[in-house]
């Protein structure tokens, strides 16, 4: 109930216990719903609650709210979004896309964007941009509606060879224009782990054509990856447009706090990739009991941590399934165990995967 000024003083919270029926469709049905309780509000003040009956009216409109809950399986994550410095929205959850072979990312994203996903993020690095590209031209769903992110190649110091690298990119996924395009890493891969050079010069080369594409529509929005707060000082210095996004290695036992605090105080949106550390963190027993306590998985545990730090999480994977089950995050972890995650003992070891630089290897 609204009253002077337009200002909320009363509302009612209704409470409703929900049989829910699994059918032979494999679709989740409303059954029926019990104890339906009302807490009435008066003048968000106290409150008391109270069962009794309901217009008929009010009775149809929680069933359908129940029915549009059980049908969304999860998509209202999904649908939910930050904003970036320059105003345009970016989904809080998307589908990463690395290790998806070029002849399996047409479907992959099919999938996703079936299961709801509207952000979709590839990268020169990957080999997939084609079938990226296709499954983005052909998933039914209108361009305007999804998120389509790629990244400049690493070795790529140049302005003339990132300039390339971007209508490459468009001419790949048979694309007008990009929501995201961020460089993908301040080293050549070659180089990271291996060096103490940060190509400082390089990376505001590559950077003067990432704006370029900006001014031209290109491109919606510019970033970085892997990028360290010296590495993001040193580019600001000369940019006309700041970096929007830094996407980095993000997930429990492995949180740059800092970096993370120090870009979202400084207007940069984080994008957190490999949040369920590329498969390793699914063999620790301590995160299993605290995945058990919410009756959630460890993945959804994982990736619920990267969306209550503020960041974007990537997920990745090929598989229908998995797509949903990684969209189903809609719950909230305590204060106390977010602290115990922010701090939880470093994993030992990526393994096979601890090859790649990402994940501290050497090329």
């Amino acid at each position: 109930m609204y009253g002077q000024e337009n200002v909320v003083e009363r509302y009612n919270i209704f409470r409703v216990e929900m049989l829910i029926r699994n059918a032979s469709d494999g679709k989740l049905y409303l059954y029926d719903m019990v104890n339906i309780k009302k807490k009435r509000v008066p003048r968000l003040g106290n409150s008391r609650t109270v069962t009794n009956s309901f217009p008929i009216n009010v009775f149809y409109y929680i069933k359908y709210i129940c029915q549009h809950y059980i049908e969304s399986g999860g998509k209202e994550m999904l649908q939910e979004t930050y904003t970036l410095s320059n105003g345009k929205p970016i989904p809080k959850l998307g589908l990463g896309t690395w290790f998806i072979e070029d002849n399996k990312a047409v479907e992959a994203v099919k999938e996703a964007v079936k299961a709801g996903y509207r952000l979709i993020d590839t990268a020169q690095a990957y080999g997939n941009e084609c079938g990226v590209g296709e499954g983005v031209r052909t998933c039914g769903v209108a361009r305007e509606e999804l998120f389509v992110s790629s990244k400049v190649a690493a070795e790529h110091k140049t302005y003339e060879e990132a300039k390339a690298g971007i209508d490459k990119t468009l001419e790949t996924m048979g694309l007008d224009y990009l929501d995201l395009m961020i460089i993908h890493s301040p080293q050549p891969w070659d180089k990271v782990n291996q060096s103490s050079d940060r190509y400082v010069e390089g990376n505001r080369a590559a950077w003067r054509a990432l704006e370029d594409a900006y001014k031209e529509g290109k491109l919606k929005a510019i970033g970085v990856s892997n990028f360290q707060i010296g590495d993001i000082e040193s580019l600001v210095e000369i940019a006309e447009i700041k970096p929007m996004v830094n996407q980095i290695l993000l997930h429990i036992s492995n949180t740059p706090l800092e970096l993370v605090e120090y870009c979202q105080k400084n207007g940069i949106t984080v994008e957190a990739y490999s949040p369920i550390a590329h498969g390793e963190i699914l063999n620790q027993p301590e995160i299993k009991a605290i995945a058990d306590k919410y009756s959630v998985t460890v993945a959804q545990l994982c990736i619920r941590y990267t969306i209550q730090l503020g960041t974007v999480s990537l997920p990745k994977t090929a598989n229908p399934e998995h797509m949903k089950s990684n969209s189903q995050v809609d719950f909230e972890i305590s204060d106390e165990d977010m602290k115990i995650l922010k701090n939880f003992k470093k994993i030992e070891s990526y393994g096979e995967s601890g090859i790649f630089p990402v994940y501290g290897g050497k090329m």
